[in-house]
């Protein structure tokens, strides 16, 4: 029963600690889109906000979920 108890509790916390990298994933990837110059030539600025914006979006939904599923 306790080996059972302790496997829960690791499988939660991986998931917690792989929701929150894959928000700093989502956020960092907007970052570099928008603020960087390592896209700026193969990607027009138009496309490039836009999906800065999307990724800053669906990293803040996902963060909002983990928050909310804690």
């Amino acid at each position: 029963m306790q080996n059972r108890k302790q496997s829960g509790n690791f499988k939660r916390g991986f998931s917690l600690v792989r929701g929150i990298m894959m928000v700093i994933v989502y956020v960092s990837v907007a970052y570099l889109l928008v603020f960087t110059p390592l896209f700026r030539g193969s990607i027009p600025a138009g496309i490039r906000i836009a999906f800065g914006v999307i990724f800053t979006a669906y990293g803040i939904l996902r963060g909002y979920r983990l928050w909310k599923e804690q």
